[in-house]
C-alpha cells in the first residue's frame, strides 16, 4: 500500500520539531536546579512543531506568547531559588525553532533548525568553561582590545563607501580598510594564539597563517615584538622566514592558475628561494638548540593590548601612497616600462604584477622571460617594503637580520632564473 506523500513530510517535520525539543530539553534536564526539564521541552517543540505545519501567523503569535507567558509565570512563582533566565529564553528558542522545522514554506527550514538547536545546546552545556574564559582567562583589557576590534571590522568597514576616488582612482576607502583590518587581524590572533599555545607554538601559527594572508602585515607584527622581546630575536627570525617562504608557493599557485607558461619560467627560482627559506628557517631552530635555549623564553611575557589600531593605520597610510605612485607612473609610463612598474606595483602587492604580466605575455607584447623578471622584482621590491617596515618599527638587529635573509633570497632567485 503506498505512503501518503503528505503524511510523510507531515512526519518529518514534527519529528524535526520533536528532535529540536529532545536536545535542548536534554541538555536542560542534565543542568541541575529545578526548572523545565525534557518533557517540558519536548510539549513546547511540539506546539511550535503544530503551529509550524498549519502555517496560520496568528496562531504562531498566539503560541508564542502563551509559551512565553507560562515561562515568565514560572520563572516569578520561583524566583527566588533562580539565578537568570536562561532557560526561559531557551524555552522561547526552542518554540521558535520548532516552528521553523514544522513550516512547510520555509526552504531548508529543518536542517537550519536542527544545526541552531545543536548550537544553543552547545552553548548551554559550555557555561562552565565560558564563565571561566570570560571571568578568569580573559582580562578587561583583552575584553575592551576584543570590542575595540569588532568594531573595526564590522561597524566601520560597512559604513565606509564603495568604489574609487582621487586621480587616477587610486583611494578606495574599503581596499585601504580592508589592509588595515588584516594588520590589525594577524596582531590580535597571534596575541591569543601565544597565549593560549604557547609563545613558541602561538608563533609559528601566527606566522603560517599570515604568511598566507600577508607576509608585510606578519612582518610589520614581528618588528613590533623585536622591541618587545630583544632576547627571543632567533624565534621572531624563524617566524618570519617561515611567513615569508610561505609567499613563494603561495605566488606560485596563483601563477599557474593564470598562466602555464608564466608558471614554468618561475618554477625554479621560486622552488629554490622556497627551499632556502625553508633551510633557513631550520638553521634558527637548529641555532637556538646549540644555543640551548628555546627559541622563545619559556617565562612568559607579559601581554599587552591585542589589539593595535595605530600600526594599521600607518601602513594603511602607506599602501594609500604606494598605490597612488603606482598607478600615476602606470598612467604616464605605459606598457613600454611595464618591468619598470612592476617594481611599484610590488610594493603594494605581488599579484598585482601577475595578472598584467601574464595579460601582456599572452598578447605576445612580452616574453616569458620578461614576464618572469617582472614577478620577481615585484618580488624584490615587496621585499624592499618590508625591510624599510622593519627599519621603521624594528630593531636594528631584527633589520639586519631581515636583510640578510633578502639576500639569499636574492641569490636563489637569480641561480634558478640562471638554470631554468
Amino acid at each position: 500500500m503506498p505512503t501518503d506523500p503528505l503524511l510523510t513530510g507531515t512526519a518529518a517535520h514534527l519529528a524535526a520539531a520533536l528532535l529540536v525539543g529532545a536536545m535542548v530539553g536534554a541538555q536542560r534536564e542534565a543542568t541541575p536546579g529545578d526548572h523545565p526539564g525534557l518533557r517540558d521541552f519536548l510539549l513546547i517543540a511540539l506546539a511550535g512543531g503544530v503551529c509550524g505545519l498549519l502555517g496560520n501567523p496568528y496562531l504562531d503569535a498566539a503560541g508564542l506568547i502563551s509559551i512565553a507567558g507560562l515561562l515568565v509565570v514560572f520563572h516569578f512563582e520561583d524566583r527566588e531559588k533562580r539565578a537568570g533566565i536562561t532557560t526561559e529564553l531557551a524555552g522561547i528558542s526552542t518554540f521558535a525553532l520548532a516552528l521553523l522545522a514544522g513550516s512547510a514554506q520555509i526552504h531548508l527550514g529543518e536542517p537550519v533548525a536542527l544545526a541552531t538547536a545543536i548550537l544553543i545546546a552547545a552553548f548551554l552545556e559550555a557555561k562552565q568553561r565560558l564563565q571561566h574564559l570570560l571571568r578568569e582567562t580573559i582580562t578587561e583589557p583583552e575584553f575592551n582590545a576584543t570590542l575595540a576590534f569588532v568594531t573595526v571590522v564590522l561597524v566601520i568597514y560597512p559604513l565606509l563607501p564603495e568604489g574609487s576616488f582621487g586621480p587616477y582612482l587610486f583611494f578606495s576607502p574599503r581596499q585601504v580598510w580592508m589592509f588595515v583590518i588584516l594588520i590589525s587581524s594577524i596582531s590580535y590572533v597571534g596575541y591569543f594564539l601565544e597565549k593560549f599555545l604557547g609563545e613558541e607554538k602561538g608563533l609559528v601559527y601566527t606566522a603560517i597563517l599570515g604568511g598566507l594572508a600577508s607576509t608585510t602585515a606578519v612582518t610589520l607584527h614581528l618588528a613590533h615584538l623585536s622591541k618587545e622581546r630583544p632576547n627571543a630575536m632567533l624565534g621572531l627570525m624563524r617566524g618570519f622566514l617561515i611567513a615569508s617562504t610561505v609567499q613563494f608557493p603561495r605566488t606560485y599557485l596563483i601563477v599557474v592558475l593564470v598562466n602555464r607558461d608564466l608558471a614554468m619560467a618561475l618554477a625554479w627560482p621560486l622552488a629554490l628561494m622556497a627551499a632556502a627559506g625553508i633551510a633557513m628557517a631550520v638553521a634558527a631552530g637548529w641555532m637556538a638548540t646549540r644555543d640551548q635555549h628555546p627559541t622563545l623564553p619559556e617565562a612568559r611575557v607579559e601581554h599587552g593590548n591585542p589589539f593595535r589600531i595605530g600600526p594599521a593605520l600607518q601602513f594603511g597610510a602607506l599602501f594609500t601612497l604606494v598605490v597612488f605612485v603606482s598607478k600615476a607612473a602606470a598612467a604616464r609610463a605605459g606598457e613600454q616600462a611595464f618591468i619598470g612598474t612592476s617594481l611599484l606595483g610590488g610594493l603594494v602587492d605581488v599579484a598585482t604584477v601577475v595578472a598584467p604580466a601574464s595579460d601582456l605575455l599572452a598578447a605576445g607584447k612580452i616574453a616569458a622571460s620578461a614576464a618572469a623578471i617582472a614577478v620577481l622584482l615585484a618580488l624584490g621590491s615587496n621585499a624592499v617594503l618590508k625591510a624599510v617596515l622593519a627599519g621603521i618599527t624594528g630593531t636594528r638587529k631584527f633589520v639586519l637580520w631581515v636583510i640578510a635573509t633578502y639576500l639569499v633570497w636574492t641569490a636563489a632567485a637569480f641561480a634558478g632564473f640562471w638554470i631554468r
